[in-house]
Order: C-alpha cells, then structure tokens, then sequence
C-alpha cells in the first residue's frame, strides 16, 4: 500500500521534472513515450498527457515553415495592401456613398471573428445587408435553419440591391485591406470563422488557429459557395499543411479569374 502511495506521488514529480529539464532547450520538444501514458493514466496523469500531445502537434505545424517565409508573407502583405489602399481610394469613396444611399445603417459591417491564436477581430466589409439583418435572420425560423446548416444563404433577402453586386463582385470584401495591413488577416490563408462556427469547424480548428486568416485560400478558388462546409475545412487544412510562397502566388493568380467570373458568388 506504501509502495503504491510513493509510486502516485513520485512518477507525476519525474514526469514533470523531466518534461521541465526537455524545455530547457528550445529547440527540442518534450516527449512522453506511449508506454509512460499508459501506466501514468490510472494515476490520474493520462488527462495531462493528452494536453501536452496536442500542445506539441500544434506546435509541430508551427515549426513546418521557416522565419523566412513568415517574414517574406508578411511583407508582401504590408507592401501589397498599403498600395492598392491608395490605388482604390477612389472605389473606396464611391462605393462608400453607393451603400449609404442604398438605406440606413453604417457603411462599414464589422463581423466579429477567430484569427490566429484564437484572438478575435473585427473583420471589416462594406454592409451589403439592410439594417437589423441580424434580427431579422433570428426572427425567421426557416432561414436561420438554412443558415446555420450550411454557414451561408444563396438567395438572402437582406441582401440590399448594391449589396448584391457588390457580393457578387466581390468588392464587398475590399475594406478587408485594411485588415490585412494592421496583421489581422493575410492576403491568403484560410478564411476566419465566427464563434458559432467553431462547433461546424469540428476538432481542426486548433490547427486553424496556428495561422492567420485570409482574404482569399484554396477555398475561393475551387468554388467558393458552391462548395460544401466540409470541403471548406479540408481545402484549409490542406492548405496549411502545404503553405509555401509559391502556393500563395499561385492562389493569388487564381483568385483574379475566380473573381472576376463570379465564380461562386452568391
């Protein structure tokens, strides 16, 4: 019985001990063989372990890129965005008016979402709905259903008229430059998710929150709308397993033609 006692109280103290001395050097992750976690889980430590082997996946996927690309990915966001900034100051002004004239309600629509490290932002869209779009989705039965199955409404009823040119072209989404220079989304990355979402997004979103969102990904190229939810989340996750400079610039070509043929556009 005193064997037993010792055995509870000193094998968490080894583990710890000999997880804190791994940390000691930076560049290595700390391990925890299989056989450890299944003698240490009827002492209660099996909770702790499972933690700590996600924690070092996530931190896995982290390591999969360089400095370099992270620092590259990052300039040509600051660079990219403060240039078509001022080239389109004068969309920006017209399009401005265009929503105000289409009824009450701000010119800009702030969508609260998940970015990286699951901090939340204010994702920034020129309003392309008609005011307390929100109540009326929660006051309509039949399309809130609708909406919360598939994330999304093909034919919306709160859709203004300009609204819908501006979705259907896209330049709904141009204010989101202004996201992309203050490091809140990148030009490609998987899209951001609303808090509602994370439930629909299933386990993955942990992997999703290791990178920065983005205004466009694989996800926009194939199809945007006309895919389904779960086709969403595995082109996201294919995406961050296989992020490159090279598969940026390449996602950034495709958008062009995607956009500019509404394909998915809703």
């Amino acid at each position: 019985m005193r064997l037993v006692r010792a055995l509870t109280i000193l094998v968490p103290v080894v583990l710890i001990l000999g997880t804190g001395l791994a940390w000691a050097d930076s560049n290595q992750v700390p391990a925890v063989p299989e056989v450890s976690a299944a003698v240490l889980a009827p002492l209660g430590v099996g909770a702790v372990i499972a933690v700590e082997r996600r924690r070092r996946r996530v931190a896995a996927i982290t390591r999969g890129v360089g400095t370099a690309y992270l620092v590259v990915k990052r300039s040509i966001d600051v660079c990219l965005s403060a240039c078509l900034l001022l080239a389109t100051a004068p969309v920006f002004a017209l399009l401005a008016l265009l929503v105000r004239l289409s009824g009450p309600g701000p010119i800009l629509f702030r969508r609260r979402v998940i970015g990286r490290n699951g901090d939340s932002f204010d994702m920034l869209k020129f309003r392309s709905m008609v005011a307390g779009a929100e109540q009326i989705l929660e006051q309509d039965e039949e399309l809130k259903k609708v909406y919360y199955v598939n994330c999304k409404l093909h034919s919306d009823p709160r859709v203004t008229g300009i609204g819908r040119l501006l979705r259907q072209t896209s330049l709904d989404e141009l204010p989101q430059l202004i996201n992309v220079f203050l490091g809140h989304m990148t030009f490609v990355g998987p899209r951001p998710i609303h808090p509602d979402e994370v439930v629909i997004y299933g386990p993955c979103v942990e992997k999703f929150k290791t990178v920065t969102p983005g205004i466009t990904g694989l996800w926009q190229t194939r199809g945007r709308s006309n895919t389904s939810y779960e086709e969403r989340v595995r082109m996201d996750m294919q995406y961050i397993e296989q992020r490159s400079i090279l598969l940026d610039l390449w996602i950034l070509a495709y958008t062009v033609p995607a956009v500019l043929l509404k394909r998915g556009a809703c």
